[in-house]
């Protein structure tokens, strides 16, 4: 298991948005809103069609790359590219990537698969298991690429939806992955604020609402520079309101779905610093509640 892996700041709000073919009452521009439902749709499922361009005016330095609140269907593929030049006649860096896990890329146990299930040959996920949660397909890169610009193909030209939609695209650099993982005990749970209302004879109507996932880990080994230069500077960066993407475990394919989001810190948790009597080293501890953002 890698270390947990926290994104910040989204970048994506500092570029310049192009390419592709887009509805004009759902542009591309969208991808750039924090309202997930204010999405961008292409006109079609043709390549020529589901692509964009981000131009972010100056090199910038990013690791990780996600599309929020998707339709990608469970075959999708999409290729990020990034180039200093606007054609991209020359490449900093490029790779292909499976919207959604499959076997070659994670290590699901086909013996535990029904032959009759959908996805028994893939060995990936089903429609059941995507359905009830903000789709996230996200990336972290080997390491950090340098480029102006940056290009996302998607390949998707079975979707039976007839479109492609994105809610949001988030990218940025690796804000903090601490050189010891968190402490055993986080937890990964959903709050549901579906509302029941219960009639006189007892009987109970619901008005059904999405569960929203929610994230609590201990950084409980931080040494001072970990501590004050990124712990605590992102919850002052942060605050309650700014983005910050989860990755739970880089090195995994199988549950990524599940465990990585973007969110926001629910609240601000102070820096503690401890004494570690073995070595005698000063470290510091901070606790992490992180909300889904919809």
């Amino acid at each position: 298991m890698a270390n947990i892996t926290l994104g910040f700041p989204n970048r994506i709000g500092e570029a310049t948005v192009s390419g592709g073919n887009y509805f004009e009452t759902m542009p591309l521009p969208n991808i750039q809103t924090r309202a997930f439902a204010q999405a961008a749709r292409t006109v079609d499922r043709e390549l020529a069609s589901t692509q964009f361009v981000l131009d972010f005016g100056r090199r910038r330095s990013l690791r990780i790359l996600a599309l929020v609140a998707h339709n990608l269907s469970l075959s999708a593929r999409y290729v990020w590219e990034a180039s200093n030049v606007a054609d991209f006649s020359t490449l900093q860096f490029s790779q292909a990537f499976d919207a959604w896990p499959r076997l070659a890329g994670g290590t699901w146990d086909i013996h535990a698969l029904n032959w009759l299930s959908n996805n028994f040959w893939l060995g990936g996920y089903t429609q059941e298991d995507i359905d009830g949660q903000t789709p996230v397909s996200s990336q972290v890169l080997p390491q950090n690429v340098l480029a102006q610009y940056w290009r996302c193909r998607i390949f998707d030209r079975t979707n039976k939806d007839g479109f492609i939609q994105i809610g949001r695209v988030f990218t940025s650099e690796v804000f903090l992955q601490p050189r010891i993982n968190m402490k055993w005990g986080a937890t990964l749970g959903y709050e549901d604020s579906t509302t029941v209302s219960t009639a006189l004879n007892g009987a109970e109507f619901f008005d059904v609402r999405e569960p929203i996932r929610i994230l609590r880990f201990t950084l409980g080994y931080l040494s001072k520079e970990e501590g004050y230069a990124k712990a605590l500077e992102l919850t002052r960066r942060a605050g309650i309101s700014g983005e910050v993407f989860v990755i739970f475990d880089p090195d995994d394919t199988t549950f990524a779905g599940q465990r990585n989001f973007i969110g926001r810190l629910r609240q601000l948790s102070p820096l503690e610093s401890i004494q570690m009597f073995a070595g005698g080293s000063s470290l510091t501890s901070m606790a992490f509640e992180i909300k889904e953002l919809r």
